[in-house]
């Protein structure tokens, strides 16, 4: 009797202890489900009155412009965070013209480095002379 008891109380313990591992291994697949949401950004890049890129991409919800940019982008960035040139044209800077940005036809307060695109942001570079 007392060996049917033991097994019956091992039994028990290992069920236990499965219940429990399943129950944290789905709390952390949860977790990072939530996360990993993604917003869905315009980025449309401007030069000269020529049109560089016009792409709608599925970036992660907490990600920064300038990480966009990175991402899929050729970038040329000082060390102080600007962006020097963007798919190969640069700034000039002895004719004023620089790379600045706005946010659904709104000019943007923020560095490309703070700023953090929403869902259905429509993000426009261009190249202007100042």
């Amino acid at each position: 009797m007392k060996k049917k008891s033991n097994i019956l109380l091992s039994v028990a313990i290992a069920l236990l202890a499965l219940a429990i591992i399943l129950w944290v291994s789905g709390r952390d697949t949860d977790s990072q489900t939530t996360s990993e949401e993604t917003n869905e950004v315009t980025v449309m890049i401007y030069a000269n009155d020529e049109e560089l890129a016009n792409d709608t991409l599925d970036v992660n919800a907490d990600i920064t412009l300038m990480e966009i940019m990175e991402e899929n982008y050729e970038l040329s960035v000082t060390e102080e965070g600007f962006i020097e040139a963007i798919e190969g044209v640069e700034q000039n800077i002895e004719e004023n013209e620089f790379w600045v940005f706005e946010a659904n036809e709104e000019m943007v307060t923020e560095s490309a480095e703070d700023f953090v695109p929403e869902d259905g942001d429509t993000i426009l570079w261009e190249l202007m002379a100042f």
